[in-house]
């Protein structure tokens, strides 16, 4: 189980690592480029969209960890003996389980438009009428469909090792909520992505990076006439809340990559007769 834990480790630091060095390239290129000398220089800035756009490499991984983490769970439901002892704990952690993995479905259908993005279809009338995106899927045409299941997964993945104790006397449903410590250190990461961009903009104390069309910018430029010597304040912001990357996407690689570690341990779990 250590080699797990270091191995698990390790490959979110390098994910992180170079997504967010890829981001601070792209989105900071006008002072990189400035300040390196061997990068030819240009004042432009923005987001590498095949890194975090639709389709891009931080969605199809998305759907990667996703797809591993059902599969592990179908794995964990064909264990030997499984269904003797699971049908002998409480009712109600049977309807757990199966109601996250349905989440867990749900999860990948809409990332992959219920196949949209696989088989290329036309939008049925439907969504073509009420999703934002054009597409087949329901998170992209309410606030609701996309705030609430997201606001259940920022507390599935962040603070499952805090709510855990309220689970005490039911420990098969509290062994599969938090499997193993490790994941503590996932949820940390998160807090450290989320945290600072929700206080910042809950209090109103974010600045936008300035638009174009408001600093006398013609064409071909990002926020023209700054200076590119001087650090300037939306900058900071920018750097301090991680929005020199797409943001939303990044927080749900992580989230992705919590559920699929979290099932690796589940998949492990001896589950106790005749208990909760």
């Amino acid at each position: 189980m250590k080699y797990y834990k270091v191995n698990f480790n390790y490959f979110l630091i390098v994910i992180i690592f170079f997504l967010l060095l890829e981001g601070i390239y792209s989105f900071y290129h006008y002072k990189v480029s400035y300040y390196i000398k061997f990068i030819d220089y240009n004042y432009v800035s923005g987001i590498n969209p095949i890194v975090w756009n639709e389709n891009g490499i931080v969605e199809n991984l998305q759907i990667f960890f996703l797809i591993i983490a059902i599969f592990n769970y179908f794995l964990f439901f064909k264990k030997k003996n499984f269904y003797k002892t699971f049908y002998k704990t409480s009712i109600f952690f049977v309807i757990f389980i199966y109601i996250y993995l349905i989440g867990l479905l749900y999860f990948l259908f809409e990332e992959i438009s219920w196949g949209q993005h696989l088989f290329d279809w036309e939008t049925p009338f439907f969504f073509e009428n009420l999703n934002k995106q054009k597409e087949t899927n329901f998170h992209n045409i309410s606030n609701i469909f996309n705030e609430v299941p997201r606001a259940f997964l920022l507390l599935w993945c962040s603070l499952s090792f805090v709510f855990i104790n309220k689970f005490y006397k039911y420990k098969n449903l509290k062994s599969f909520i938090f499997p193993d410590d490790n994941l503590k250190k996932i949820s940390f990461v998160i807090l450290l992505v989320v945290i600072p961009d929700l206080i910042l903009k809950k209090f109103n104390l974010y600045i936008d990076y300035p638009h174009p069309s408001s600093t006398g910018c013609i064409e071909n430029c990002f926020f023209y006439p700054y200076p590119i010597e001087f650090i300037q304040n939306f900058e900071v912001y920018a750097l301090f809340t991680f929005n020199f990357v797409k943001l939303s996407e990044f927080q749900e690689l992580l989230f992705t990559y919590y559920i699929l570690i979290h099932s690796f341990y589940a998949k492990k779990l001896k589950l106790t007769k005749n208990s909760s």
